[in-house]
């Protein structure tokens, strides 16, 4: 039986590759990736977001650094139609702080939207308070609506 020079394998395994993956076999192996937001729109019955739970605290277990938190947020979905997204945006600019959390949804339902908590410089935060945005908009290819705009200010607790 004959052995294959390791040239003559590789250049048939390339062969073979461009004739599986080319237009007249189509088997697919370089397509693109869908991207995660697409066109639609939802309507949105109701939004909730705990205003009075904006806060920076110190961190766990000792540590000096202050920690941004956040409270999660709550969108009910009555229909929708593709895959937009929920996007939670929330903005502290004395602190120079900015959070977001994202959501692809295809189906109505209530979603939960969690950005989590942000460690903050211990040498920015030297007032007892901060005024913020909380925005929480729908997104798509198609539009952009905003379900809820709301002023927040952020307490500052030792």
């Amino acid at each position: 039986m004959d052995r294959f020079e390791p040239q003559t394998v590789t250049a048939l395994f390339v062969l073979a590759t461009l004739v599986a993956t080319g237009p007249l076999v189509g088997v697919g192996a370089f397509e693109p990736r869908a991207t995660t937001i697409g066109d639609g729109t939802a309507s949105v019955g109701g939004v909730h977001v705990d205003t009075t739970q904006f806060r920076v605290t110190d961190g766990r277990f000792g540590t000096a650094v202050p920690y941004l938190r956040v409270p999660d947020a709550s969108v009910t979905v009555d229909a929708v139609t593709g895959r937009p997204r929920l996007l939670y945006q929330i903005s502290i600019p004395r602190l120079d702080a900015s959070m977001t959390s994202e959501r692809v949804f295809s189906t109505a339902g209530t979603y939960r939207l969690a950005p989590g908590d942000r460690a903050l410089e211990p040498s920015s935060v030297g007032r007892e308070r901060y005024n913020g945005t909380v925005r929480i908009t729908v997104q798509s290819f198609e539009a952009t609506e905003t379900v809820y705009d709301e002023n927040v200010t952020v307490a500052v607790i030792e």
